[in-house]
């Protein structure tokens, strides 16, 4: 089996998506879903990946693009590998070094815990649908958590929307710095470092909802 396969044979967790019609219907309704991490200048020709859930949960090509970049429909999602956490979409659109190094993620049993090394030259993800977290915690699989809200800060609610980002990744960062290694709801549009002091380590920068519909937006 190739290493292409071995990345994207991996079963992941796809309970909570919805039940879908006929085969085009459900590669249409994840497309869509894909398109909405990043601006049509990026997405119009992203290649994009889902999750097919008649093969167990396989990530799967829904769309062979020519550009740059690489979406992913709800369900990676910053780390959390086919655990979608609907109804708040998390898809992500990936340039090449940041989609090597998810592909890395993706090819590792225990991605806190790396048998081979992660590529190191940083790049950008798009994340402009912001992402939900289920009680202040990201899962990464083989119970390796990583807590990204900062205590006491949540609003009660079991599921805490973060707001639009991008992510530059891999990101090591000195902590002689000021940003906070967790996301405050308190604060939303203030950057931190997410997974600090793990080989995930990356840096995230926010918008407010209205500037990410005007990024969306673009020329019109």
């Amino acid at each position: 089996m190739s290493k292409w396969n071995i990345i994207f044979s991996i079963p992941l967790l796809l309970s909570s998506f919805p039940a879908y019609g006929d085969e085009h219907d459900w590669k249409e309704r994840q497309i869509q879903d894909a398109l909405l991490a990043a601006p049509p200048v990026i997405t119009d020709n992203a290649t994009v990946y889902g999750w097919d859930e008649s093969q167990g949960g396989e990530m799967t090509l829904l769309r062979l693009g020519t550009g740059n970049y690489t979406c992913l429909t709800s369900g990676f999602g910053s780390l959390r590998l086919g655990k979608p956490l609907e109804p708040i979409p998390g898809p992500l659109c990936a340039d090449e070094n940041a989609w090597a190094f998810f592909k890395a993620v993706l090819n590792e049993k225990n991605p806190m815990k790396p048998e081979k090394p992660y590529p190191t030259t940083p790049g950008m993800a798009w994340m402009l649908a912001g992402m939900g977290v289920h009680e202040g915690m990201v899962d990464v699989g083989l119970g390796e958590k990583i807590e990204v809200l900062e205590s006491g800060s949540g609003s009660g609610s079991k599921m805490t929307k973060i707001t639009p980002h991008v992510m530059i990744l891999p990101l090591p960062i000195a902590k002689s710095g000021t940003l906070s290694t967790k996301y405050n709801p308190a604060h939303p549009l203030a950057s931190w470092i997410m997974a600090a002091n793990s080989p995930l380590e990356h840096l995230m920068l926010h918008v407010s909802d209205e500037d990410a519909a005007a990024i969306m937006q673009g020329n019109n």
